[in-house]
């Protein structure tokens, strides 16, 4: 029997007159669409596993060297007013540490953009280069431009290189529990300020400040060494041209929007007791070694703020979570911090440094959870955060500047010396918790809706209502609980 054979394209036959219209179309898409080819599937992130945790613990180490020395800039502010710096006013000085600060958030465009395209390791390599080498520049630095340039410039936009390298590594790892991962890396900023400003203390006084540098440098190349061998991108990635309006476009999202101007408001006056702490603390009568530590405990109780609310934010709304803790934290500065100087007792302030750590560490942490929490595409979370740090760079950047000139406004009222710093400190936090409860997801809205539904149908006696009346009722209240259940996502 026979076998009749069809001709194949290469055997004569002209493909061009058999192709439809559609396939022509389609091929026309895919040559016009070639960066959606070469784009990788987005992959759902483990969530867990040794690997995710390991990468965890290598964000620690970047969250310590970077965040926890960024977390004992008080302790350089009260040395160099007292010593190298003592001809320069308290303003002028701060501006060391605030462009420290700025650098710190203001990179994070350009960082999430290197990140998104190369993954984490250039950052982490070329940020622990800068970062040890300012820091060993800070050891050889006796005048303020020396100082700028090695602590404010070198140091700075290397912490920043290691402070997003590990932000944005850590968050492609897990969905559900992404703020419990964050916090546990971010305590490492804890860390580094409980033993960062201690340390500086005892060491200065025995072996001078350019060694005690050093000796920070050399503690600081050992924790990256670990954070280099272990810090790694989940998610593939592609380099593309960089296009200006890729760092605008989340701004067209409102919650985007709201959650940004929220943070630079509460930015602006939540790090301002890292500078001032231990100056208000002297003026209120507590001895130099005693104001000395109370950085320690500030950053030892952020700690607790860090690791413990974002954990409960992936339960019952990260939003939520933040919300309360920026509240809590500006009630403590305008109903415990102003009026502690008026106490005979140390106490107050002691009080305040402690409670004040659980707000403060928590907002730190959870920030990269709240931009993961609108992001749709994590692809993309690099430049979403990077956005969000840039304007939130600007409160760091005057934030401090601001504070040191209404200190010297409030010069030669005694105790009270600061009570304008910390009238502003508490009004910027309050603003920044009214903007974080603007920028809730739209679905929270729907939640107070479905509840409200809820409350006025259990006044109804479902036994006196029709069957679609009980039926409707019932739907409502399935309804506000699958509803409480995406809130808690």
């Amino acid at each position: 029997m026979s076998q009749v054979h069809e001709p194949k394209p290469h055997e004569g036959t002209d493909r061009t007159s058999e192709a439809s219209p559609s396939s022509i179309n389609s091929d026309a898409e895919k040559r016009d669409k070639p960066q959606e080819q070469s784009t990788p599937a987005q992959v759902p992130p483990p969530n867990g596993g040794p690997r995710a945790w390991l990468v965890v613990f290598g964000g620690w180490c970047c969250y310590l060297s970077s965040y926890g020395w960024l977390s004992s800039i008080g302790v350089f502010q009260t040395y160099y007013e007292q010593t190298l710096l003592s001809s320069y006013s308290s303003s002028t000085i701060a501006w060391i540490l605030s462009v420290q600060v700025f650098i710190l958030n203001g990179m994070a465009p350009v960082n999430g953009k290197i990140f998104d395209n190369y993954g984490a390791g250039a950052l982490i390599t070329i940020g622990t280069f800068l970062h040890i080498f300012g820091i060993m520049m800070i050891s050889l630095s006796t005048q303020y431009y020396q100082l700028f340039l090695a602590q404010s410039v070198c140091s700075g936009i290397g912490a920043a290189m290691l402070f997003h390298g590990a932000t944005n590594a850590v968050s492609t790892w897990f969905s559900s529990s992404r703020g419990l991962a964050l916090g546990l890396a971010s305590s490492g900023a804890s860390i580094g300020g409980v033993i960062m400003p201690i340390m500086f203390h005892r060491l200065v006084q025995n072996i001078g400040f350019g060694w005690t540098m050093r000796a920070i440098a050399f503690m600081l190349l050992g924790l990256q060494t670990i954070a280099l061998l272990s810090v790694r991108s989940y998610v593939s990635h592609v380099p593309k041209p960089v296009i200006l309006k890729d760092f605008l476009r989340p701004f067209r999202e409102t919650p985007y929007l709201f959650n940004a101007i929220g943070c630079f408001f509460t930015m602006w006056g939540i790090l301002i007791p890292f500078n001032y702490i231990a100056l208000s603390g002297e003026s209120a009568g507590l001895s130099p070694d005693l104001a000395l530590y109370l950085i320690p405990i500030l950053n030892g109780a952020s700690l607790f703020g860090r690791v413990f609310p974002p954990w409960i934010g992936d339960h019952v709304g990260r939003f939520n979570t933040a919300i309360l803790s920026v509240t809590i934290g500006a009630i403590l500065v305008l109903a415990l911090w102003i009026p502690s100087p008026l106490s005979s007792s140390s106490a107050p302030t002691i009080v305040f440094a402690a409670l004040y750590g659980l707000p403060l560490g928590c907002f730190a942490a959870i920030l990269p959870a709240l931009v993961g929490q609108i992001t749709v595409d994590m692809r993309t979370i690099g430049v979403r955060l990077g956005s969000t740090f840039f304007v939130t760079a600007w409160a760091g950047l005057t934030g401090q500047p601001i504070a040191g000139a209404l200190v010297q406004r409030g010069a030669g009222r005694g105790d009270m010396e600061f009570v304008y710093l910390k009238v502003f400190c508490g009004v910027t936090i309050s603003i920044g918790a009214g903007f974080l409860a603007a920028a809730r997801p739209r679905k929270s809205t729907a939640l107070l809706l479905a509840t409200s539904f809820v409350l006025a149908v259990r006044r109804c006696d479902f036994e006196e209502k029709g069957d679609w009346e009980a039926e409707v009722a019932k739907y409502l209240i399935t309804l506000y609980f699958d509803i409480l259940d995406m809130e808690k996502n």
